[in-house]
């Protein structure tokens, strides 16, 4: 990795399959909201050895009417695992969290949490662009934010 300025860090990572699964998605998601990776795939990101069934992004500001656009979008390519229509996923993703995998497959998949409290806000708020070789990105939250959240609130 390489900063290219404090917002922004260049990866010369070799795309895996849980890498093209994460950036297909996310270019549907920015379209409606912003959003940051978390948890397990960031650790992965910067060189943990460790292997993982789900990738962890955190959304803000789920609104109805977003919501369903991005649920036409993102259903022509992925299925949700826990609700069948935009109505109950977003009920559930206001309460808990919804998860993506693409059509026929259930591992891996993505679980899509909302913003809940000042931390989330503030995660997104203050994320940083990983930009990989072929010049797509993600957005991760703040290194420092993205310990404390795995050693404070997940205990891990």
């Amino acid at each position: 990795m390489e900063w290219v300025d404090q917002r922004t860090l260049k990866t010369s990572k070799r795309l895996n399959e849980l890498d093209k699964l994460l950036l297909r998605f996310v270019r549907i998601l920015e379209k409606y909201f912003e959003y940051v990776v978390t948890s397990g795939y960031v650790a992965i990101l910067f060189g943990r050895a460790r292997a993982t069934e789900d990738i962890d992004i955190l959304v803000k500001d789920v609104d109805e009417e977003k919501f369903e656009e991005f649920w036409k979008e993102v259903t022509k390519h992925f299925w949700c695992l826990n609700a069948e229509n935009p109505d109950v996923a977003l009920k559930l993703l206001r309460e808990d969290s919804i998860r993506f995998a693409m059509k026929g497959e259930i591992i891996p998949n993505i679980e899509l949490k909302a913003c809940r409290n000042v931390v989330d806000f503030l995660r997104i708020s203050e994320r940083i662009k990983i930009v990989f070789k072929n010049n797509q990105y993600i957005f991760i939250p703040p290194l420092e934010m993205q310990i404390v959240y795995k050693e404070e609130v997940l205990k891990s």
